[in-house]
């Protein structure tokens, strides 16, 4: 998935959906952000991009979208909400939040539309329309917040990136989103600065 604005390629690094789907500004904590969700459409295509539709059901919402954009629009306005009341959750982790009051209020109103469909040898959990998208991250969001890998959610180090990520390194030393992206920003900043004060001293 490509940004409107620029082009850029969304990269993928939160190693959970939910982080992925609170990782779709950049930066977070400092301007100019690129938004990578501008309206429904393009939240079709972010769940197309992480894999939570195929082609087929891509398209469906598409023209659901069309034919009822006054829908699209309101559920596309939850999904932001969504996406920023679970960054503040899984930033500060305040239990007295509104934050944590505006998921519950989702769960409840999300989890009831989905059920159980047969398949070959077992079943399916499908989402009714307008959950498709959201009800998995939100399926994700609790499984975290409830989970022992919540300890291990971090926030980049890099100069107001603000992104969330799982980090699974040896010693839980991670401190950047990426390496390649923030990592390489941050030690070019120190190769300047150690420039300056060279420089400054000759």
């Amino acid at each position: 998935m490509r940004s409107k604005e620029t082009g850029r390629l969304l990269p993928l690094l939160g190693g959970n959906l939910c982080l992925d789907f609170v990782n779709t500004v950049d930066p977070r904590l400092k301007e100019p952000r690129e938004e990578f969700l501008t309206n429904y459409r393009q939240l079709i295509e972010w769940g197309a991009f992480v894999g939570l539709i195929d082609p087929a059901q891509r398209n469906k919402l598409v023209r659901r979208s069309l034919a009822k954009p006054a829908a699209a629009a309101a559920t596309f306005k939850r999904a932001i909400g969504v996406r920023e009341a679970l960054y503040d959750l899984l930033r500060n982790r305040n239990s007295t939040s509104g934050a944590l009051m505006a998921v519950n209020a989702e769960l409840s109103q999300t989890f009831v539309q989905r059920r159980l469909e047969p398949i070959r040898g077992g079943y399916l959990v499908r989402w009714q329309p307008w959950a498709e998208i959201l009800g998995p991250v939100l399926e994700s969001a609790q499984a975290l917040l409830t989970s022992k890998e919540l300890a291990l959610v971090r926030e980049c180090a890099g100069h107001g990136c603000g992104w969330l990520f799982i980090d699974t390194s040896r010693g839980h030393k991670r401190r950047w989103c990426s390496m390649a992206i923030c990592g390489n920003r941050a030690k070019a900043q120190r190769n300047r600065r150690r420039k300056l004060v060279t420089g400054s001293k000759n």
